[in-house]
């Protein structure tokens, strides 16, 4: 077959072998609880994944203009068999299942605030469901926030008028198991004057569920309005907000009662690029964007000073018995004013705690990992993140600085096996991983192991590295990233000789901004720009297995031409000829075989 270009399409019956599925696997959180981005339990194994077998299930779009900045999530009540659970910006929810794309349920929960009440672009036409949500597998409850109108009358539109209300919905059925809670007006609890105005407001990062608290995390609309970085825990169980802490809080923080006036509220946005919280079981750790509150200047503080105008900074909470939650330790950068100045966001990139059976050393039991907008990486001791200029000289008291002078969004991803590994995306930079050593005297170290060849978009959006093993083996891992133009991408985790190896996907479209590929059994699930949900997996049953045509650079007015070499990987009774998807390329099946075709067969 004389061929032009290499996407095309080849039309054939063959005989196909289908392959039981393996026990079911499932995502219904974002990731992992720290955000350590280590999945070990999806059978993604690289011999089937870097094949020929691995390739597109299904797809499906829904409405127009309806997007998916929540991650789907992945679960198997009991007795049924494995389901997707998807939420949209139009408040829709849905159940599919997971392996056909098959719809179960659908419900539309609200009508969704609209973008044009807000000058902000970010998230356009709706914004309903942005933050990920959580299902409760002793309960088969799916919780999450989302954004409407007073009332959830789609007529009393307008930033005033503007409300987040909790939702938790039966993943069997998609109905109410309590009527939803409207969490606007609440006061925060470590400054009462300030209190939760959803119109403003964005909920943004993955929810977390610890114990029968739900815990999400709230940052600003373009920093516009009067607002306050939030986070809310309800408790499920009382049906009831239990804390409502501010990042902004005290008589140095910003307060108006004019709810135009931009960040009046001290801003501190918790957004994280859609990172969830990270958590260790009873401490809450996350970012926080910039704030307009400075109690910290020239004077070193340490993590348990009482700072309580905490932007720009890394933060854990303790979680109380019943709940509330309060300040055990910070980390606030010793230029955070600069970078509140030059909006060089501290809060893009959330929290990533590390294995501690692994990534440890010499006075550090659990390390944690965070990056932003300000060219930097900050290793930091999980138990003591370093207050403010408590360094030699007035810097950081950090286990390390990177420093990359590039941007990041979205957070780092971890791989515990092999000698331990982090893995950055900066924005429009290729990939680096990182490998954990150690100095002199046992303190970790992190030098660069491995670089990718292939760059990240030159924009916003590329999403977490995360990475899977087949059943936790050594040897096995596979780096997985999303790019809002390249689409979906994948390396073998260890680096080669410097290099991170490619393992080349099957092509999607560009995939929506701060995503992660959503494991379920051998299979994933993303989504793209324009709403269309993929199901990539194995088997994918392809009849053939052809070459991939690379023509170089050609010049304008000229043409060239190479051959498709291709092999049956199955018994053939007829192929009926190869297409192309794109005018400006041709192809002559002139060369192409007819009638049986038997396996192991090659030809062009």
């Amino acid at each position: 077959m004389l061929f032009s270009f290499a996407r095309f399409a080849l039309l054939a019956v063959a005989t196909v072998r289908h392959v039981a599925a393996v026990a079911s696997t499932d995502s219904y959180i974002d990731a992992d609880v720290g955000q350590s981005s280590y999945l070990s339990n999806h059978n993604m194994d690289p011999s089937i994944v870097d094949s020929p077998l691995f390739g597109q299930l299904w797809k499906i779009s829904f409405n127009a203009n309806e997007q998916f900045y929540a991650k789907p999530l992945v679960y198997t009540p009991n007795g049924k068999n494995q389901l997707l659970f998807l939420a949209s910006s139009q408040n829709w929810i849905r159940t599919l299942d997971a392996k056909t794309g098959a719809i179960l349920n659908t419900r539309q929960v609200a009508p969704p605030f609209l973008q044009k009440d807000i000058p902000c672009t970010d998230i356009p036409n709706t914004i309903g469901i942005i933050g990920t949500p959580v299902i409760d597998p002793n309960t088969d409850t799916a919780y999450f926030y989302a954004k409407t109108y007073v009332n959830m009358d789609a007529s009393q539109q307008g930033v005033i008028n503007g409300r987040y209300m909790f939702f938790g919905v039966d993943v069997n059925t998609l109905q109410d198991k309590f009527p939803p809670i409207v969490v606007d007006g609440s006061p925060a609890d470590n400054d009462p004057r300030k209190y939760f105005m959803g119109g403003a407001i964005l909920q943004r990062p993955s929810l977390l569920q610890v114990g029968n608290v739900v815990y999400a995390g709230f940052g600003g609309h373009c920093d516009l309005y009067n607002y306050t970085g939030t986070i809310l825990g309800i408790d499920v169980a009382k049906k009831a907000v239990v804390a409502n802490w501010a990042v902004e809080a005290g008589p140095s923080s910003g307060f108006d009662l004019n709810y135009l006036n931009n960040q009046g509220g001290g801003g501190g946005g918790i957004w994280q690029s859609g990172l969830g919280l990270a958590s260790d079981g009873n401490r809450l750790f996350f970012v926080t964007g910039n704030g307009q509150g400075h109690e910290n200047t020239n004077v070193p503080a340490t993590g348990q000073s009482g700072c309580r105008t905490l932007g720009e900074a890394v933060v854990n909470l303790q979680i109380g018995s019943d709940g509330k939650l309060a300040v055990a330790d910070y980390f606030q950068p010793y230029d955070y004013i600069n970078m509140d100045g030059g909006d060089q966001d501290f809060g893009s990139g959330g929290l990533t705690l590390l294995d501690p059976t692994v990534f440890n050393g010499k006075g550090v039991s659990r390390m944690a990992l965070t990056s932003g907008k300000n060219g930097k990486i900050y290793v930091m001791n999980a138990d003591n993140l370093g207050g403010f200029k408590q360094g030699a000289g007035g810097v950081d008291k950090v286990i390390q600085t990177i420093v990359t002078n590039h941007a990041v969004f979205g957070g780092s991803g971890s791989y515990p096996l092999e000698g331990g590994y982090f893995y950055s995306t900066p924005v429009g930079y290729p990939t680096y991983a990182y490998k954990l050593g150690f100095d002199g005297s046992g303190v970790p170290v992190f030098t660069q192991a491995g670089v990718s060849k292939e760059v990240s978009a030159g924009r916003v959006g590329i999403g977490v590295p995360t990475v899977t093993t087949f059943q936790g083996k050594s040897g096995t891992g596979i780096l997985w990233l999303t790019d809002p133009d390249a689409g979906l991408r994948a390396w073998y985790a260890v680096p080669q000789n410097g290099i991170l190896k490619p393992i080349k996907m099957p092509q999607v479209n560009g995939l929506n901004k701060f995503q992660r590929p959503v494991f379920g059994d051998t299979r994933l699930y993303v989504s793209d720009a324009t709403g269309t949900v993929y199901c990539l997996g194995s088997p994918v049953n392809l009849p053939l297995n052809c070459t991939a045509l690379d023509f170089g650079n050609v010049a304008l007015g000229s043409a060239s031409s190479s051959y498709v070499n291709c092999t049956a990987l199955t018994a053939i009774t007829s192929l009926n000829g190869m297409t192309v998807g794109d005018a400006r390329f041709e192809v002559k099946n002139s060369t192409l075989l007819t009638g049986n075709i038997a396996a192991g067969r090659t030809f062009q």
